[in-house]
C-alpha cells in the first residue's frame, strides 16, 4: 500500500490566478537605504497583510544588500509567461512547500495574535525578511530564490490571495526604536552596561501590539547561581519607567565599576520572570538608593575608624619593634666586636697573652635616643574623621570607599613592615645567642693559660650567620579554591593521575560502586544496618554496567562490570553479594587513606548531606531536574585535606591498552567521606530559573552547608 504523498502548497495556489493587485505593486524603486537591515530582529510588530508588498530577488537571505537590490522585481515579473527562468524558479517554490510547513506558521499565527510571544521573538522568525519603506509608508517581503525554506513567503502569499485580510506578527528588519520612547544611543550604553552588571549580553526589544502601543522588553540570560542559568524578562510600557530603570542601572554599574573590590550586586529573578537586583537583604531600586547609600556610609565611616584605630596601633607597635631592633643591632654590633677582638688577637703570641691578661668580659649597656612625640599627629587625624560629614549620594559613597582603600592598604603596609621588622628581630635574637654561646666558650677556658692556650690553637669559626637558615620567613599561603569555570579541567587531569598512581584495581573498582545504587547498601553495612536484597536482584535482573557515554573521548579500553567487580552471577546468592560487598568496602577504605585534595572544593546535591560516604555533583546544572517545579538544593563547602575521590576516567575503565586519556570525562562527580564530620548549616536563599521558550517557572531553595 502506497503511502500518501504530503499535500504541496502548489495545490492551493495556482500560478495563472494571482491577482495582479497582489503581484504588481505601485511603487517598487527601492533603495539601498531601505533594506539596511541589522543581524539581530529587535522590533516586531503586527502588520496588516494588504500593507505589505512581494518582491522576489535572485539573491540569498545572507547576501548584501547591494546584492539583493541589482535583482529586485515584483511578483508580476515571475508570474509572466514570457519569463521562463522566473516562473519555473517560482513554481519550483510553491512546489517544493508542503502543506504542513504552512499549517504550522498559521497555527502561530493565530497563537500570536491572542498575545505576544513571552520570549518577543519565535522559531525561524528569520525567515519574514520585511522592510518597512517610509516613503510609501508600506511594507515590502523580500523572498530571496536562493533560499531554502520558504514557507513564510508562500503563507503570506496565500493570505493575500484569500482576501488579503488580517493581521501577521513579524520582526521588522530595517525599523529603528521609537525615538520618542528610546533612542539608539540609550540602548547601546544600556545593552554595554547590563553586560558589565550581569556578565550576559541583553537584547532589548520594541514590540508594538495589534492596537499599535509599543512596549519596550529587556531579555536576557543570568547566572543565579553556580552555573545555573535563568531567563529574564523585563517589560516597559512607557518612557517614564524606562528610564527609571535606566537610572538604576547607570548608578549600579557606576558603584560596581568604582567599587570592584566592595560591592557584588545580587540578583534575584522572580516568578514572573522579572530581574531585581539586591544587596544585603535590601532590594536596589531607584527610591531605595538613598537609603542605599546611607547605611553603605554609616558602615564605611565606622570601618574608616575602625582602620584608624588599628593603624594607630601598629604604627605604635612599629616604633617600639624598631626600637627594640635598634638595640639588639647595637647589642649583636658589640659582641661581634669581641669575637672579631678574639679572633685577631688569637693570630699571634703576644696577642693571646694580651687577651688573656688584659680583656676581662664586658656587659653590654644601651643608649636610647631622645625620643619624638608625634601622638598629637594621631590626635587631630581622629578628630579630622569625626568633624567629616557626608551627604547621602553615590559621590559621597564613593570617596568614602575610596578613602576606606587608602586606608586599608595604609594599615596592610605597616602590617607587613612590623612582621618583616619581627622577622628581622627573630634573626638579630639568634645571632646573639650564637654569638653569646661563642663568647661563654671562650671565657670558659680562660680557667688556665695553657688551656687558653690550648683552645685559641683550635681553627673554629664562629657560627653568626646560622640565624637565617634556622629562621625561615613566614609567608602567607593563600588557600586554593576550586573553581568549576577555570580549574575544572586542570583539576580533572590531575585527580585523575593521582588516583591511577595511588589507588590499585581493587580500590578503584570499589570507588565505582558509590556510583551506582549500590552506595546505599555500602553505608547500611558500615552502619551495621540491615540491608534488603533490593539492590542484590536488581544487579542480578539488569545485569549492565553504569550508564556512561562510551564515545564521548577517543580510547580503546573497556568499560568496567558490577557483577565482575562484586564477583556474583545469576547463581550467586545474597549473603555472597553482602561478603563481597565487604571485602569492596575495605578497598573503598583503603581509598579513601590515600585520596586527599589540596582545594578548597565546592559540591552539590540534591539531598541533605549526612554523616556517611555521600556523593556529590561539582557542576549543579546537570543535577537540576527539567520536570519538576520546586527543587531544593544542597551546596557543600568542603575544605582541603577532606578524603575525597573523584569519578575519573580510571574509576569507569580497565585502561590495559593504556590508552586512556587523563580527566573527568564521563562525569564530574565525587565521593566524600562525611563520617565524623561535622555539617555545619550556614546559609538559606532562594531564585527562579526561567525559560520564556517553554513559559517554565522553577523555585530554586539553596541551602548552605560547611563541613
Amino acid at each position: 500500500m502506497n503511502k500518501a504523498n504530503p499535500k504541496k502548497s502548489e495545490e492551493y495556489i495556482d500560478i495563472n490566478n494571482i491577482p495582479d493587485n497582489i503581484a504588481s505593486p505601485n511603487y517598487i524603486n527601492i533603495k539601498l537605504s531601505d533594506i539596511q537591515a541589522s543581524n539581530c530582529y529587535t522590533l516586531y510588530k503586527y502588520v496588516p497583510v494588504k500593507d505589505i508588498d512581494i518582491l522576489i530577488t535572485k539573491a540569498h537571505r545572507l547576501d548584501e544588500p547591494w546584492k539583493k537590490i541589482e535583482e529586485i522585481k515584483p511578483l508580476s515579473y515571475y508570474t509572466d509567461k514570457k519569463n521562463t527562468e522566473e516562473r519555473t524558479i517560482l513554481s519550483n517554490i510553491i512546489n517544493s512547500t508542503a502543506k504542513e510547513q504552512i499549517d504550522i506558521i498559521e497555527q502561530e499565527q493565530k497563537a500570536y495574535l491572542k498575545a505576544i510571544p513571552n520570549s518577543i521573538k519565535y522559531h525561524k522568525d528569520y525567515l519574514w525578511q520585511i522592510y518597512y519603506i517610509e516613503k510609501t509608508n508600506r511594507y515590502i517581503m523580500l523572498v530571496a530564490t536562493e533560499e531554502y525554506e520558504q514557507q513564510a513567503f508562500i503563507y503570506l502569499l496565500m493570505k493575500k490571495i484569500k482576501g488579503n485580510k488580517g493581521k501577521i506578527y513579524v520582526p521588522i528588519c530595517n525599523l529603528k526604536y521609537e525615538k520618542s520612547f528610546i533612542n539608539e544611543t540609550k540602548i547601546n550604553q544600556l545593552e554595554n552596561k547590563i553586560y558589565s552588571i550581569i556578565n550576559y549580553w541583553p537584547t532589548i526589544y520594541e514590540t508594538a501590539d495589534a492596537k499599535g502601543k509599543i512596549k519596550i522588553s529587556i531579555i536576557g540570560k543570568i547566572n543565579i547561581y553556580a552555573n545555573i542559568l535563568s531567563d529574564y524578562k523585563l517589560e516597559f510600557i512607557d518612557e517614564e519607567q524606562l528610564n527609571d530603570f535606566i537610572e538604576l542601572i547607570n548608578k549600579l554599574y557606576y558603584i560596581q565599576t568604582e567599587l570592584t573590590n566592595y560591592y557584588n550586586f545580587d540578583k534575584y529573578i522572580d516568578k514572573n520572570g522579572a530581574l531585581h537586583f539586591y544587596y544585603d537583604n535590601l532590594e536596589l531600586t531607584t527610591d531605595k538608593l538613598e537609603d542605599f547609600y546611607k547605611e553603605e556610609i554609616k558602615r564605611k565611616s565606622k570601618s574608616i575608624k575602625e582602620v584608624d584605630e588599628i593603624q594607630i596601633g601598629l604604627t605604635k607597635k612599629v616604633k617600639e619593634l624598631k626600637k627594640q631592633e635598634e638595640q639588639l643591632n647595637a647589642e649583636l654590633m658589640f659582641k661581634q666586636k669581641q669575637i672579631s677582638t678574639f679572633l685577631e688577637c688569637k693570630k699571634t703570641f703576644f696577642g693571646k697573652v694580651k687577651y688573656y691578661f688584659k680583656l676581662k668580659k664586658s656587659n653590654f649597656t644601651f643608649k636610647q635616643k631622645a625620643e619624638e612625640h608625634n601622638e598629637n599627629i594621631d590626635q587631630k587625624t581622629k578628630k579630622a574623621n569625626d568633624i567629616t560629614t557626608y551627604n547621602n549620594n553615590i559621590e559621597d559613597l564613593v570617596y568614602i570607599c575610596k578613602q576606606l582603600n587608602s586606608k586599608t592598604i595604609l594599615a596592610a603596609t605597616t602590617r607587613m613592615d612590623m612582621q618583616n621588622i619581627i622577622i628581622k628581630i627573630d634573626i638579630l635574637k639568634k645571632k646573639i645567642e650564637n654569638a653569646n654561646s661563642y663568647i661563654k666558650e671562650i671565657e670558659s677556658h680562660k680557667k688556665s693559660i695553657f688551656e687558653f692556650w690550648k683552645y685559641t690553637n683550635k681553627d673554629e669559626k664562629a657560627q653568626l650567620t646560622q640565624a637565617e637558615n634556622e629562621n625561615k620567613t613566614k609567608t602567607n599561603i593563600t588557600e586554593k579554591t576550586f573553581d568549576i569555570n577555570n580549574d575544572l579541567k586542570f583539576f580533572a587531569k590531575n585527580i585523575d593521575k593521582k588516583q591511577r598512581k595511588n589507588l590499585n584495581t581493587n580500590e578503584c573498582n570499589s570507588v565505582l560502586l558509590g556510583k551506582t545504587f549500590i552506595l546505599e547498601d555500602i553505608n547500611n553495612l558500615i552502619k551495621q544496618d540491615k540491608i534488603t536484597s533490593e539492590n542484590f536482584e536488581k544487579i542480578i535482573k539488569d545485569n549492565k554496567k553504569p550508564y556512561i557515554y562510551e564515545n564521548r573521548i577517543e580510547h580503546r579500553e573497556k568499560a568496567k562490570d558490577i557483577n565482575n567487580i562484586l564477583s556474583i552471577s545469576k547463581e550467586s546468592t545474597f549473603d555472597e553479594y553482602k561478603e563481597n560487598l565487604k571485602k569492596c568496602i575495605k578497598h573503598l577504605e583503603n581509598a579513601f587513606k590515600k585520596s586527599k585534595t589540596e582545594y578548597n572544593i565546592i559540591a552539590y546535591s540534591l539531598e541533605m548531606p549526612k554523616n556517611e560516604i555521600t556523593k556529590l555533583e561539582l557542576n549543579p546544572k546537570t543535577i537540576i531536574p527539567e520536570n519538576e517545579d520546586d527543587v531544593c538544593l544542597f551546596k557543600i563547602n568542603l575544605n582541603k585535606d577532606l578524603n575525597i575521590i573523584a569519578f575519573s576516567n580510571i574509576i569507569f575503565f580497565e585502561n590495559r591498552n593504556k590508552t586512556l586519556p587523563d580527566g573527568m570525562d564521563y562525569s564530574t562527580e565525587i565521593l566524600v567521606d562525611l563520617r565524623e564530620k561535622n555539617i555545619i548549616k550556614t546559609k538559606e536563599t532562594a531564585n527562579h530559573i526561567v525559560d520564556l521558550n517553554t513559559n517554565k517557572i522553577k523555585e530554586l531553595n539553596i541551602t548552605e552547608f560547611n563541613i
